[in-house]
């Protein structure tokens, strides 16, 4: 597999978003995912219909129109660095086998309609909706700090498709 061009710096420029939550690195990966034990994010540049579901949930649950996907994924990963202490374990535990569950048979599922419902129950699970609830009261309270964000990591993004010849 070819080394990606500039990975290192659009790392580098989600991290500094990052920051000043109390996490301290981003990386390029499948999906968005929070690691509580190593305070990293790992973040996605792959755009699927299942964000359109999370987009539609939020909008749903939060009455929040999403404006950036990228940015709400985001910090609901810092959401849940932030409410790592507001799911009890044994509710996290739950949350994790019913995680697993869905993820089992989502493998077998044969229609979209099924597929969604599927994904929004997983996006309804104590864990995930705490994490949703804290990006969406933070995207709620702070507008221009989210623009500011898109600001800084869009331009990194198009450089880093550039160096590497991806359209968009």
């Amino acid at each position: 597999m070819a080394k990606l061009k500039g990975i290192k710096k659009l790392n580098k420029v989600i991290s500094a978003q990052l920051k000043p939550f109390g996490i301290d690195k981003a990386f390029l990966d499948n999906e968005f995912c929070f690691y509580p034990d190593k305070d990293k994010v790992a973040y996605t540049l792959t755009y699927s219909v299942v964000d359109e579901w999370f987009n539609e949930y939020v909008k749903q649950t939060f009455n929040y129109e999403v404006k950036y996907t990228f940015i709400i994924s985001l910090l609901h990963e810092i959401g849940h660095y932030n409410t790592l202490d507001l799911v009890p374990d044994k509710a996290y535990l739950k949350a994790q086998k019913q995680k697993a569950k869905i993820d089992e048979k989502l493998k077998d599922v044969k229609t979209e309609d099924k597929e969604k419902a599927l994904h929004f129950k997983y996006f309804g699970l104590s864990d995930e909706i705490v994490a949703t609830e804290w990006a969406v009261a933070y995207a709620k309270a702070h507008p221009k700090k989210i623009r500011k964000m898109w600001h800084k990591i869009y331009p990194a993004i198009m450089e880093f498709y550039a160096l590497n010849k991806i359209h968009e």
